[in-house]
């Protein structure tokens, strides 16, 4: 893998934009299920370490730390509100879910995002398609996400929140989501670090009103730089986890990479900054942690 070296423009490639997957770890997993739900004519497949269900926090922002992370929030709301949105033609239709594949983690000795907050989200999605929701309780797994060799201990929840639990599961995670793109070999690519600012309105950049940071990495296998039409991942990181805190952690620790080479898939790594307001800048948006906002 070529290691990004500077911030480039995120370059123009002839990717597949009609069967999108994404994933992510906490706040990125719950980000993960909103996205798949809100676009699901366009994402086919969903990955959740430690994430909860669709809209569970809905008008009540006690529930975001409250049920929807400690408790048992079931998936009937959900559903419920999730047919109600696209009644209202505020998401896509709740039928591009039937044919949605979904792979869900939750970790046995988790304290932050609780398992059957984790089987809440498998739940929905199984509402759907239960022949393509595949839910696993993990044994000795704390809160992070589970690496074979990088990070601290399993069983242990602790910056950068990347586990090593002797065993791989983003690669098994993708060959769900990659449903007919079977891995191969592994192969070569190149890391990009790449300008996010372009993706932000003007005036949200004069106030500094976004907590998407500066840089984002984007891996492109070598095959989809040339005439390969690739397909797109999105791996969207936990709290804590952004560039600017981490640097280029999540990135090349997470394996993600290494299996986005082998199905010649583009792997993009948005990133989430921390940004709090103060005094002097009252305007800035309340993100201490630098998570996505998936209420």
């Amino acid at each position: 893998m070529v290691a990004a070296t500077a911030v480039e423009k995120l370059p123009a490639l002839d990717a597949d934009g009609d069967r999108i997957t994404v994933s992510g770890l906490s706040s990125g997993a719950y980000m993960a299920v909103q996205l798949a739900v809100a676009h699901s004519a366009r994402v086919t497949g969903v990955g959740v370490f430690a994430g909860g269900p669709y809209y569970c926090v809905g008008l009540n922002l006690a529930r975001a730390e409250g049920v929807c992370m400690q408790g048992s929030p079931g998936s009937d709301g959900s559903i419920r509100d999730a047919e109600r949105l696209a009644g209202l033609h505020l998401i896509d239709s709740t039928e591009h879910l039937r044919r949605m594949r979904a792979w869900l983690l939750a970790g046995e000795a988790d304290t932050k995002v609780v398992s059957p907050v984790v089987r809440a989200s498998a739940d929905f999605f199984a509402h759907y398609n239960k022949a393509g929701t595949k839910f696993t309780l993990q044994p000795g797994l704390n809160h992070g996400l589970p690496t074979p060799s990088h990070g601290v201990a399993c069983d242990i929840s602790a910056a950068p929140y990347i586990n090593k639990c002797g065993a791989d599961f983003v690669g098994p995670m993708l060959d769900t989501l990659q449903a007919g793109n079977l891995a191969t070999s592994a192969g070569k690519g190149r890391l990009l670090l790449f300008d996010q600012t372009e993706f932000v309105p003007a005036w949200r950049r004069w106030w500094s009103l976004s907590s998407l940071g500066p840089r984002g990495y984007v891996f492109i296998p070598a095959a989809c730089s040339d005439a390969t039409r690739c397909r797109i991942h999105v791996a969207l990181h936990g709290c804590h986890q952004g560039e600017t805190e981490l640097g280029d952690a999540f990135v090349r620790e997470s394996g993600y990479s290494e299996w986005g080479a082998m199905h010649n898939v583009i792997v993009l790594y948005p990133q989430a900054r921390a940004s709090s307001p103060t005094p002097f800048a009252w305007w800035l948006p309340f993100n201490p942690n630098g998570c996505w906002d998936w209420w």
